[in-house]
């Protein structure tokens, strides 16, 4: 069989690459015999075409040249240096004083100095060339058409393209220019106090000052010794009377006399209260103690004085049955008092035979005793009905009467005292 003219020869065969065979030659088939078959001079038949050889082996690409490597950087410029700060004035010196002499000028702070421009960056180095291409390999030769038998040798894959050069390293850059001047400065820290000046003139003598505030007065001096006597002064001449003193203390009471002759027997006088009663009612929160008062009194209602249940002092006693209606006598006149501890805001009225008597209401506003103090007459005919009730136009929620808790040990009680005092 020929020998793939795609190689140079057999040590090139390993190592050469054709890059565009596959797309450009195919070995054998571009050269195939289409047309009719050459007669040979003996008039035989055409001998028939030879297989078409293998197409050889794409070549390997041919590898990229290396990328040149960038230039370095240039160097940054140096930073300016700072300026240096100037030096404190130094104090003068204090004056002394002289008659508030003047004090002397303070030194001058010096100036601070400027910073030193920051210097300018460098320019960045040029990027180095990059690498040239390495140049394609050849294509493989169209290899020639075989004869007709075996199938011909793949062709050999084509040389690698050699490598491109590295590019050279780009120079470095210049150093940059100077830069602006930098930002100004910090104040410097204070200097150390400069030397004493030399002591100024003595001033001229100021204006008095206003007086001061009176100071406090001091504590008493000791009593200096008694001096001599005087001689006897000229009688002055008589004074104007002065005012009546105070009267004097009470003197000792005298000696009892000698009893007096026996008057004559005066008439003898009416009784005042002709009839007592005084009824109560006791309230205690502890179990065990009684409670006459346990519920609120609500509007209209009146308060229960249970205790006792006959009244031991007189003919004015409770309606039968009842703990807060009471009987009194007809065409009479009586003294009526109450009082009730309660714990809320309320009022209450005495009631005769039903009816609010306005002018007795008496209250309280929060907590604590309400006392009430009256006189009444009840009318002729019959015998009347007293009690004491919380007003029909009150708040609802009711006026609630206090009780004995806590350090309340005994119960609290309530009283109405009615006296008759006149028929």
């Amino acid at each position: 069989m020929p020998k793939n003219e795609c190689c140079d020869s057999d040590n090139e065969c390993s190592h050469r690459k054709c890059e565009n065979y596959s797309k450009n030659t195919k070995c054998n088939k571009s050269n195939k015999n289409t047309s009719c078959c050459r007669h040979s001079k003996n008039g035989g038949k055409c001998g028939r075409d030879g297989k078409d050889g293998k197409d050889g082996r794409p070549g390997l690409d041919g590898k990229d040249g290396k990328n040149g490597e960038n230039g370095k950087d240039g160097k940054s410029g140096r930073d300016g240096k700072d300026g240096r700060d100037g030096k404190d004035g130094e104090d003068g010196k204090d004056g002394e004083d002289g008659r508030d002499g003047r004090d002397g000028k303070d030194g001058k702070d010096g100036k601070n100095g400027e910073n030193g421009k920051d210097g300018e960056d460098g320019r960045d180095g040029r990027n180095g060339k990059d690498g040239r291409d390495g140049k394609d390999g050849e294509n493989g030769k169209d290899g020639k058409d075989g004869e007709d038998g075996e199938d011909g040798r793949d062709g050999c894959d084509g040389r690698d393209g050699k490598d491109g050069k590295d590019g050279c390293d780009g120079c470095d850059g210049r150093d940059g220019c100077e830069g602006p001047p930098g930002p100004h400065g910090c104040k410097g820290e204070q200097g150390p106090p400069g030397p004493t000046g030399q002591q100024g003139p003595t001033g001229q003598k100021g204006p008095t000052g206003q007086q001061g505030p009176t100071g406090e007065t001091g504590p008493t001096g000791q009593q200096g010794p008694t001096g001599e006597p005087g001689p006897t002064g000229q009688q002055g001449p008589t004074g104007q009377q002065g005012p009546t003193g105070q009267p004097g203390p009470t003197g000792q009471q005298g000696p009892t006399g000698e009893p007096g002759p026996t008057g004559q027997q005066g008439p003898s006088g009416n009784n005042s209260i002709l009839n007592i009663a005084d009824f109560y009612g006791l309230m205690s929160g502890e179990d065990g103690q009684p409670n006459d008062n346990p519920d609120a009194i609500q509007p209209g209602y009146p308060v229960n004085f249970p205790k006792p249940a006959v009244n031991p002092f007189g003919s004015i006693q409770r309606a039968p049955g009842s703990n807060f209606a009471f009987v009194l006598p007809a065409d009479a006149v009586f003294e009526v008092t109450f009082n009730v501890v309660v714990q809320n805001t309320g009022e209450l009225v005495v009631v005769l035979n039903g009816n609010e008597i306005s002018q007795t209401i008496v209250g309280k506003s929060g907590g604590g005793f309400i006392v009430g103090m009256c006189i009444i007459k009840t009318p002729r005919g019959s015998t009347s009905i007293l009690s004491i009730n919380n007003p029909s136009s009150a708040v609802s929620g009711g006026l609630k009467i206090d009780e004995a808790t806590g350090a309340l040990t005994q119960p609290l009680s309530c009283h109405l005292i009615i006296k008759q005092i006149s028929v």
